[in-house]
């Protein structure tokens, strides 16, 4: 063995390699959002932003689940190597920024690149962090975190002080260390030497998708990424209006949210372990549902910042413990297919994001145009009718096997998507 790869193969380095690679997608999921009013293609109103947003969680959806499969039959390395060309790609688009459909294949692209990291990424984690699982998920979303608290705060201010181009030369230099990273430290032998046939595989693949608590903490999940896709464009075209806010203070408040999250994180965790996962999912179904009308009727940047932070932390107790529940879901199942757990996981965020972009440009149009309050409205009344589903417990289906890799005690924490402005980190990947 090179030295190459005894420093590819060391569990140390594929956490580095997959945290820093989490870190330059949040990174440039977040940085872009604020930027995209001021780009050269002059995007301002809800509906072409949030086609944005659907279009990032398109990109996803259709990647998502190839992706599981292949991941965890063929290895991890080239779908990380093709993931940070997929960005590169997607940020030069965004760099030209001459047009709305430029933005919206940039877009397109980042999702599927998003995708691939998510997938992968995680993957290579479980794979060199088997009995230590959940510290080594722990410390790749630090990752996550970062790049999503640091990425509208820097492309706020080099905007500020230097222009729109200004951001988009320091992620391409990022860019330039996430590739090399990956390319050149990321394990080619990550896969089994053996592999069951694929028959055995799809078996899996539906065993997992039909799960009762898999399906209950996906539908969990496309609904915490459906409150913060309705954030993402009507807290900032809000913000402008009673506020003239800048791209940099809005930035600044989604990282303060962020950092909010980052906080919760331990306090989530215990309140779940308390009260169980189905409560806690609930209680922050609960908390979005009576929060999210609240900042249609915020008078000043304060409050609609407070507000901001509110469904943060109602975000943070719906998607911790579904996210949590999805990994015991495998666990239970003796099943050692974590590719397809976040694919699942992600391809429910990018279906929350979706449906949220579909019903903005929905009543947002011409015909309807529904002020922003009735906007919120209609999605808290929807967060109270799915309420009661989160209040009794799913049979989970559990499928013992002799060789199974021993449980971890909690599943993987939540990607974002992304998110848009931006998504908390969790997580996962927008999204939805």
């Amino acid at each position: 063995m090179s030295w190459v790869e005894k420093i590819r193969s060391h569990p140390l380095m594929v956490l580095f390699v997959c945290s820093f690679a989490l870190f330059e997608e949040e990174f440039l999921y977040n940085m872009i959002c604020p930027l995209t009013p001021e780009s050269p293609a002059h995007i301002s109103d809800e509906h072409i932003i949030s086609t944005l947003y659907g279009a990032y969680a398109l990109g996803m959806l259709i990647a998502l689940i190839p992706l599981g499969i292949t991941t965890d039959r063929l290895g991890r390395r080239r779908p990380m190597v093709i993931g940070v060309w997929l960005l590169l790609i997607s940020t030069v688009l965004f760099y030209i920024g001459s047009s709305r459909e430029l933005f919206v294949v940039g877009r397109f692209l980042q999702g599927m690149g998003a995708a691939c990291t998510w997938t992968a990424g995680l993957a290579l984690v479980a794979k060199y962090y088997v009995q230590n699982r959940v510290r080594g998920m722990g410390y790749a979303m630090v990752g996550a975190t970062t790049g999503s608290v640091v990425g509208p705060l820097v492309g706020g201010e080099l905007f500020d002080k230097f222009g729109y181009h200004a951001p988009f030369y320091f992620a391409f230099g990022l860019l330039a260390i996430d590739a090399a990273l990956r390319i050149i430290f990321t394990p080619s032998n990550t896969n089994p030497a053996t592999q069951p046939p694929w028959d055995a595989t799809f078996k899996e693949l539906r065993g997992i998708i039909t799960d009762k608590s898999v399906l209950s903490s996906a539908f969990a999940v496309a609904l915490a990424a459906a409150s913060w896709a309705l954030m993402e464009p009507l807290f900032p075209m809000h913000a402008i209006r009673i506020a003239s806010a800048t791209p940099a203070v809005v930035g600044g408040l989604f990282t303060l949210s962020n950092l909010v999250y980052a906080i919760l994180a331990p306090a989530t965790e215990l309140i779940t372990n308390r009260i169980g996962v189905r409560i806690t999912t609930a209680l922050g179904l609960g908390m979005t549902a009576f929060i999210l009308p609240l900042l249609a009727v915020t008078p000043n940047l304060f409050l609609a910042g407070t507000v901001l932070m509110l469904v943060t932390v109602s975000y943070a107790f719906t998607i911790n413990p579904a996210s949590a529940e999805l990994g015991d879901a495998v666990d239970r199942r003796g099943s050692t297919s974590y590719a397809v757990a976040y694919a699942v996981y992600n391809a429910a965020y990018a279906l929350g994001m979706i449906g949220v972009d579909t019903y903005i440009e929905f009543v947002t149009d011409s015909a309807h145009h529904l002020q922003l309050l009735h906007i919120l409205l209609i999605v808290s009344a929807l967060f109270i009718v799915c309420l009661p589903l989160f209040l009794f417990k799913p049979k989970a289906a559990e499928v013992p096997q002799e060789d199974s890799v021993p449980p971890s005690s909690k599943g993987p924490p939540p990607p974002p998507p992304s998110p848009p402005m931006q998504t908390p980190p969790a997580a996962p990947e927008g999204s939805a």
